[in-house]
């Protein structure tokens, strides 16, 4: 019964039309009439079906033959009709496993009846994609064999499923390697976590398996660059776990940060990293150059008061935190060098200067000479000499930008000393207070980091280490920062100290890098150039007079170096120094010689002075042999108590000995090396036979053995780095004597000994390879064969990548490969070593061997193809120099270099888009911006727009150059 009656008849015809429907009496329609037999042979019979529907479709199509044979055309064969892929489920609906196409095609419409649409093609549209369908997965086939779908069902789970490897994919073998090889360092930091190499090439492997992912798999780069970045972070995060504090892996965290955040978001990570270990030196390091490095960033300001908090923050650490205070005071001038060579970088030299100064008024003025290095510099170039140097450029109606452009290099150079005249100051950037630095001065109190304190500032004031070597900068902390190649002296001068006894002077390194010096300097001739080097000269004399012991030699040696390189310089023509400061350098090494308590060491570098200042060695020789009459009153050397006479004297025999293997004499080499093993003094004669010969062999071998028993593991000192080694000379008067009388092989194997028993103890082994490369290296000027041009670059290549900063080592491979001035001799070889490295030493020595090349052609012969396929090669090697990832991305010096060399050689407009890439790289670099007048002189406006904008030291405006030339 209905709920509402008035439904009721409704629903009763309803259901009477149900039951009418279920028999066929709807096909009883006066209009529709068909035979019933028929209908169910169609139902029932669907191929029948089929072909009925063929047979109309063809009676419908025969009005249009056209589009009957274009049809067939693009349409495929029929799949073969099979009952079994046909599987009836039900009345209603048929799973087809044979893909039939008629299931997702329908078939048009023959014309007239089909409508007509209006289609337009554009033939010049810029973006015109032809998107390429794609085959769905399951239709691919690989070697005519259909891939069958292998998806494992509920039903499967307890079945035993053989998945087949397909191998013949391409990259299977590829994927296959690598994961064995993940394996493989899993299992070895597994068993051995504190291996740090091995966590290094773990993270740098990561590399290797983002190449063939980026090959073999589809993906975006940048996300698949931030995934590498990822997994590098992840290892190295477990590998900080069990190593906390070392360096190495911190800086490779810091490297992989830098490449993969982007500017803002790695100063916030950055930031939040310091605020949680804010003793780690490393984590503000970069933190800082983040700051410095980046063009939105980067402002004086801002970047010195970085440079004040972590200053300020580590000198509250030292004084609160349990951490030594060794360490930190070592994090502190490692910071004081890198914020002076920001000063130093940006032109802020008033600043640099008056900063300097107070660090050692601070730290090594005596109470009775208190501020005594407050009254250097004074004596600098007068202002009104100056004006009339200003005057003649001016008058000289050169262009705008070169005018400027001279005037400025011209104050550069000259007001370098704050202004302290009673006369009001032009220039407001002159004036610099106390006050100013105040905040970043800070003492030194812990012995040996006073020693640290007075390098690093010389270092800062252009002094270069002599000899330059990769122990001494780590020692000091001078090796980390990339950036710090911004002057030549650093790199040039150490060249022409003449290590054991070598000379590997280059007149083509000094020439082609005289033009990048950057004001104040000494070495090219120009106004400025005598008062900051006498400036030095006092900073060096106060110094030493201020220190006491073993680091008042140490700077003695190190001032009678500097003066030999400076007098070597003048003597070959490439440094003018007037008879006054002639006067001045030789009357301070006689007091210092007169004040120094008749110290031999420094009795040797004064002849070594005299002998390559001179055109013959008796003058030194004389030195040295009076040195030794002083103090000749022993029996035997190894029988000296006192280890600073012991060492001394041996320095004297090994300095004898050298000279005459540089001279080639044979018989003066034999005889101070028979006098050093026996003990014979000058006054008895000596005569060369065999037996004397045999018994000074046992003693060498003798003594040496002793020294190895007795010998402890202690850390070289600081100070140690510029005095003479009694382990180091006795070995190295043995293999000269050996050289002799035994022959280079048995030498060689000698000295392979003799540096595996120098494993652990770094600086010796880097002094007895210098020794090792110099003699295989003079054997091969005497006898030139392939066998030993080879072994010399096995054996450089070898002490290159132990020790990448060490000059001589650089020095010795420019002249190995400029010898024969092979075009195509292994440059991958050399390249790939040298760029590996990581430092920026390797990489700019990498420029000047190829840049030497093409001056050696150039001179020799005509303009060739071969010097333009040279060209091209630099120019491919400064772009990898100078790309993302690379230490010498930073390097202004390389920047200038590059710059120079495509405005010599390529169009301007190159030179345009390279000199704004390197401002980019470096904003606070002021050398750069002043290069704008040369490279791009039409856009210079724009330049000194940004160079006061980052608040860079400008002496002179575009407004005061106006007033200037009016």
């Amino acid at each position: 019964m209905s709920l509402f009656p008035a439904f009721s008849d409704a629903n009763a015809k309803g259901e009477q039309e149900k039951e009418e429907n279920n028999d066929e009496n709807w096909l009883k329609n006066s209009s529709f009439k068909v035979d019933i037999s028929k209908l169910s042979l169609l139902v029932n019979n669907e191929p029948e079906n089929k072909n009925i529907k063929d047979k109309e479709s063809t009676k419908r199509n025969k009005s249009s033959p056209r589009k009957e044979e274009s049809s067939k055309k693009h349409k495929k064969k029929k799949i073969e009709e099979n009952p079994e892929n046909l599987i009836t489920k039900s009345d209603e609906f048929v799973i087809d496993k044979t893909l039939t196409k008629e299931y997702f095609s329908v078939n048009t419409i023959s014309r007239p009846a089909v409508p007509k649409y209006d289609r337009k093609y554009s033939m010049f549209k810029k973006n015109r994609f032809n998107n390429k369908r794609y085959k769905r997965y399951f239709k691919l086939k690989l070697f005519g064999e259909e891939i069958k779908d292998n998806a494992i069902k509920k039903g499967d789970l307890d079945k035993k499923i053989e998945v087949k490897k397909n191998e013949s994919i391409s990259g299977f073998s590829e994927e296959i390697n690598l994961t064995k090889t993940t394996q493989e360092y899993n299992q070895k930091l597994t068993q051995n976590p504190l291996d740090v190499q091995t966590w290094i090439d773990y993270v740098q492997f990561q590399d290797t398996v983002y190449n063939f992912e980026k090959c073999n798999k589809k993906g975006s780069i940048a996300k698949g660059n931030r995934v590498t970045a990822d997994r590098k972070l992840s290892i190295l995060d477990k590998a900080l776990t069990h190593l906390p504090n070392n360096e190495k892996l911190q800086r490779e965290r810091l490297n992989v940060c830098v490449n993969a955040f982007p500017s803002d978001e790695l100063n916030i990570h950055l930031e939040k990293m310091v605020e949680k270990e804010q003793s780690n030196i490393i984590l503000w390091q970069g933190y800082i150059e983040s700051k410095q490095c980046s063009m939105s960033h980067c402002n004086t300001p801002t970047v010195l008061k970085l440079y004040t908090k972590c200053l300020s923050t580590l000198h509250q650490l030292r004084r609160t935190a349990k951490i030594e205070k060794s360490i930190l005071e070592e994090n502190i001038l490692r910071m004081l060098y890198q914020c002076g060579l920001f000063l130093k970088q940006s032109g802020l030299f008033e600043q640099l200067w008056t900063l300097l100064r107070m660090y050692l008024n601070l730290n090594l003025s005596h109470q009775d000479k208190s501020n005594i290095f407050n009254g250097i510099g004074n004596g600098s170039v007068n202002d009104r000499e100056l004006l009339k140097l200003e005057e003649i450029v001016l008058n000289s109606k050169l262009p705008l930008h070169e005018l400027w452009l001279r005037i400025e290099k011209l104050r550069e150079a000259c007001h370098w000393v704050p202004f302290n005249g009673d006369e009001n100051c032009e220039d407001p950037q002159r004036m610099v207070f106390v006050e100013d630095v105040n905040e970043l001065i800070h003492p030194i109190t812990m012995p040996g980091n006073t020693f640290k304190m007075t390098a690093i500032i010389l270092t800062l004031l252009k002094v270069p280490l002599l000899p330059c070597r990769h122990t001494t900068m780590k020692n000091f902390g001078l090796d980390y920062v990339p950036w710090s190649l911004d002057s030549i002296e650093t790199i040039v001068l150490p060249t022409f100290l003449r290590t054991h006894h070598i000379d590997l002077t280059s007149q083509h390194f000094l020439n082609y890098l005289k033009k990048f010096t950057v004001g104040p300097q000494y070495l090219k001739q120009f106004p400025g150039q005598e008062e900051y080097l006498k400036s030095i000269l006092e900073i060096i004399s106060l110094s030493i007079e201020a220190l006491n012991g073993a680091e008042k030699t140490a700077i003695a040696v190190w001032m009678l170096r500097f003066h030999r390189v400076l007098l070597v310089l003048e003597r070959k023509g490439f440094l003018n120094i007037s008879k006054e400061l002639q006067k001045k350098l030789k009357s301070d090494r006689k007091n210092l010689l007169k004040n120094s308590g008749n110290n031999i060491i420094l009795y040797v570098e004064f002849g070594l002075i005299e002998i390559f200042t001179n055109d013959g060695v008796e003058n030194g020789v004389n030195v040295l042999m009076a040195t030794l009459k002083m103090q000749d009153n022993f029996r035997s050397i190894d029988l000296i108590g006192d280890r600073l006479l012991r060492s001394s004297l041996c320095f004297v025999y090994k300095t004898l000995m050298e000279i005459y293997l540089n001279e080639d004499d044979r018989e003066k080499t034999l005889e101070y090396g028979l006098r050093l093993a026996l003990g014979i003094n000058l006054e008895r004669n000596i005569q060369i036979s065999e037996s004397s010969i045999n018994e000074a062999t046992l003693k060498f071998k003798h003594v040496t053995i002793k020294l190895f028993q007795n010998d402890d593991d202690s850390i070289i000192e600081t100070v140690e780095h510029f005095l003479p080694n009694f382990l180091i000379d006795w070995i190295t008067c043995q293999a000269i004597f050996m050289y002799y009388t035994k022959g280079i092989d048995e030498t060689k194997t000698f000295l392979d000994e003799i540096l595996l028993n120098f494993e652990s103890k770094v600086f010796e082994k880097e002094i007895i390879l210098e020794f090792y490369v110099s003699l295989v290296f003079k054997d091969r000027l005497k006898n030139v064969s392939p066998q030993k041009i080879t072994n010399l670059n096995e054996l450089l290549f070898k002490s290159i990548v132990s020790y990448p900063n060490n000059v001589f080592f650089l020095t010795i491979l420019s002249k190995t490969e400029n010898l024969s001035c092979s075009i195509g001799k292994n440059f991958w070889k050399l390249k790939r070593l040298l760029t590996q490295t990581g430092h920026a030493f390797p990489n700019l020595f990498l420029i000047l061997i190829e840049m030497e090349k093409i001056n050696i052609i150039e001179e020799t012969w005509v303009e060739t193809v071969a010097n333009g396929c040279l060209k091209n090669k630099i120019s491919s090697l400064f772009r990898d120099l100078t790309s993302s990832g690379v230490c010498t991305r930073r390097c202004g010096l390389i920047w200038r270099l590059y710059l120079q060399f495509l405005y010599e050689n390529y169009d301007a407009n190159l030179c345009r888009n390279v000199y704004y890439k390197a401002v980019e790289e470096c904003p606070w670099l002021k050398a750069l911006y002043i290069d704008a007048a040369v490279y791009i002189p039409a856009e210079l406006p724009q330049i000194q727009d940004l160079l006061i904008e980052k608040q860079l030291r400008l002496h002179v405006t575009p407004e005061e150059l106006d007033i200037l030339r009016g």
